[in-house]
């Protein structure tokens, strides 16, 4: 099935309604290191004070210009490169996805920088063209590398299920159904 058929639910919640620790955990480091600018420095996220969260978690830039940004990824945590089945480290969003999905990440990343808010949403991810799947929550956090423009994004998904022909656990391979984990 092409990517632009599939459904890809997102929805944008309130920061205050993050449930999952890890969550809640990097929001609060987040807003505290904010303190009264728009959105902090990307030098005050220190990924050793998160290395528990790191094989989950990506770092994307933007370039580009106002009118056409460009998002790609400078980082993304082991976890992500195997559930995905690739690593999107140095590729950008046109590179790794088309359709809606391409169109709904851009417009994402294009909305936060506006907004310079936290983004969480419930996402559906497609794992190939056989109907494979990766539903998870994720929280985006803004970044600004210079002070004033919003440029870099911190990326900590927590997955809720998989659903794919054949899925990896640690060393073990499962087949068929979902499974959530």
């Amino acid at each position: 099935m092409p990517n632009d058929e599939r459904h890809y639910a997102s929805t944008v919640a309130d920061a205050s309604l993050l449930s999952h620790p890890e969550h809640r955990t990097l929001f609060d480091h987040w807003a505290e290191s904010r303190g009264d600018k728009v959105v902090p420095l990307r030098s005050s996220f220190d990924p050793l004070a998160f290395h528990r969260s790191m094989p989950r978690m990506a770092i994307i830039e933007r370039s580009g210009t106002e009118d056409a940004p460009i998002f790609r990824y400078r980082l993304a945590g082991t976890e992500i490169d195997r559930r995905a089945g690739r690593d999107p480290t140095g590729k950008s969003f046109a590179e790794l996805y088309d359709g809606n999905y391409l169109e709904t990440a851009n417009r994402t990343y294009r909305e936060i920088v506006e907004n310079g808010q936290a983004h969480f949403s419930q996402r559906v991810y497609p794992i190939g063209n056989d109907g494979s799947s990766l539903r998870y929550d994720r929280l985006i956090l803004p970044y600004s590398s210079d002070g004033s423009l919003i440029d870099q994004f911190v990326l900590l998904i927590v997955v809720i299920e998989q659903n794919t022909p054949k899925k990896q656990s640690g060393s073990f391979s499962m087949f068929g159904g979902l499974r959530n984990t």
